[in-house]
């Protein structure tokens, strides 16, 4: 069941965010710049004050999270945390979170979904490709790349 988050689901959101970011970053990200954990309480609850945060739950547990952080301005939304608990992954979770995500942005009348992930997590990049989300640039890091992809949702402008 995906549901949008509140401050009673922080411990639970840091930890499935720490941990499958650890188990998925640590042998790509250099060791001098990888950071465990990622995130902490403080993080999740100021971004929940700008971005909304929705958990999918499996038998009242947390175990995938993501995140849209709308710019309704620019007619853009911005994907983040993005993360399914690595003992729960290749169940169609992270798949069902982000097609959440990309129903809201269109209720929200939003055009463009970003999202930015590693040059060598191939199997994010294949897995955003699957549902849609095409390369548009990168950003260099300090040794490394992160990938641009983003997903159009509507050519009109109203």
């Amino acid at each position: 069941m995906i549901r949008e988050a509140d401050v009673n689901d922080v411990d639970d959101t840091v930890h499935v965010v720490n941990e499958s970011n650890y188990r998925a970053y640590r042998d790509i990200i250099p060791k001098e710049f990888f950071k465990h954990p990622v995130v902490d309480c403080n993080t999740i609850l100021k971004d929940m004050v700008k971005m909304r945060l929705y958990v999918y739950e499996v038998n009242g547990r947390i175990v995938g999270v993501a995140a849209l952080h709308p710019k309704p301005d620019e007619r853009i939304g911005i994907i983040r945390w993005v993360y399914v608990h690595p003992e729960h992954q290749r169940r169609g979770i992270g798949t069902a979170l982000m097609k959440h995500i990309e129903e809201i942005a269109r209720r929200l009348n939003l055009k463009k979904l970003c999202l930015v992930t590693h040059e060598k997590a191939y199997w994010t990049i294949k897995f955003y490709e699957k549902l849609g989300y095409r390369i548009t640039s990168y950003v260099q890091r300090t040794t490394w790349r992160d990938m641009l992809l983003e997903m159009i949702l509507s050519e009109t402008y109203d």
